[in-house]
């Protein structure tokens, strides 16, 4: 199998280019941090990758609500931009005997606040935030090219995916780690009442490789799937959590919520747990157990 992996060197895409190379396949990275010329929205750029391949992963985007929220144009040029190229150069690459599918890397950010908790796939998307509308328009780019033009398309909601040292380290997991270990205030955007549910970076990626099986066993054109844990934590919880486990001197404060930001969210994961097989391993406190002894290590 090949596949070409945009953006390869991120979070997400350098930990899952790692597996899909240890399971034997071929992977074509793209990514503008390796190489200037491999961005997304060329598309020149991108077809100049995907003779031969079976299918894409499209996981290139402005990755963060804050960075979004600061460069709004960036963010729609890249996330909307790039989804429309990736499902272009699947477009032109169809024939009778070649349907290259796509699975598209998209975000809880797009139901934005919903008021029935646990979202499912048939909940309301009604994103807040600029980089959930850039997500909630390449979903529904991906639904209408898999209708009008026949390409087999997966949409993937991750939902607050997490590690240590390779993970950003100013997101929320990493960073109140970090500010455990140096006896600094844990800072809470809000009240700490706010719930989410967090999914270890091994999980997710092995959400992707069931759901790469899937779309490779079965012939129906799109479907969706929330990549999650379903078991949610208020902030104030993670935090003391982590003070605890660290055995940290540091305290809690609290700073003026942002306005862009979803105060509550967790997901319901059946339908991928039964359709792709996704199956959530590492619990929070393990997770975070792993992500404080990585960082640790780093800093040693």
């Amino acid at each position: 199998m090949k596949i070409l992996l945009t953006g390869s060197s991120g979070f997400i895409g350098s930990a899952l280019k790692r597996l899909l190379e240890e399971k034997g396949i071929e992977v074509v990275p793209f990514d503008i941090k390796d190489n200037p010329l491999d961005d997304v929205r060329d598309f020149s750029a991108l077809q100049s990758k995907v003779l031969g391949i079976d299918g894409i992963i499209h996981l290139a985007a402005v990755s963060r609500v804050k960075i979004a929220h600061e460069n709004p144009l960036e963010c729609v040029n890249t996330n909307i931009g790039g989804i429309i190229n990736v499902l272009e150069s699947a477009r032109l690459l169809r024939t009778d005997n070649n349907n290259p599918w796509v699975i598209f890397g998209s975000s809880r950010e797009v139901y934005g606040e919903s008021a029935i908790l646990p979202v499912n796939e048939s909940s309301i998307r009604k994103a807040i935030n600029i980089y959930g509308v850039s997500k909630l328009s390449g979903e529904e780019l991906c639904k209408v090219y898999s209708e009008n033009y026949g390409l087999k398309v997966r949409v993937l909601r991750f939902s607050n995916v997490y590690t240590g040292k390779n993970d950003h380290l100013d997101r929320v997991i990493p960073k109140f780690i970090l500010q455990a270990f140096n006896e600094e205030d844990l800072i809470i955007n809000g009240t700490g009442e706010e719930i989410f549910d967090f999914t270890y970076i091994d999980d997710t990626i092995q959400g992707i490789w069931c759901c790469i099986q899937e779309i490779e066993r079965n012939n129906h054109l799109f479907d969706d799937f929330n990549l999650s844990t379903g078991i949610p934590i208020s902030l104030k919880q993670l935090a003391d959590t982590i003070i605890k486990k660290t055995r940290s001197k540091s305290t809690v404060e609290h700073t003026k919520p942002r306005s862009y930001d979803v105060n509550k969210f967790y997901a319901n994961p059946s339908k991928a747990i039964k359709i792709l097989g996704f199956l959530p391993k590492v619990t929070l406190n393990e997770g975070i157990a792993l992500s404080i002894a990585e960082l640790k290590r780093e800093s040693s």
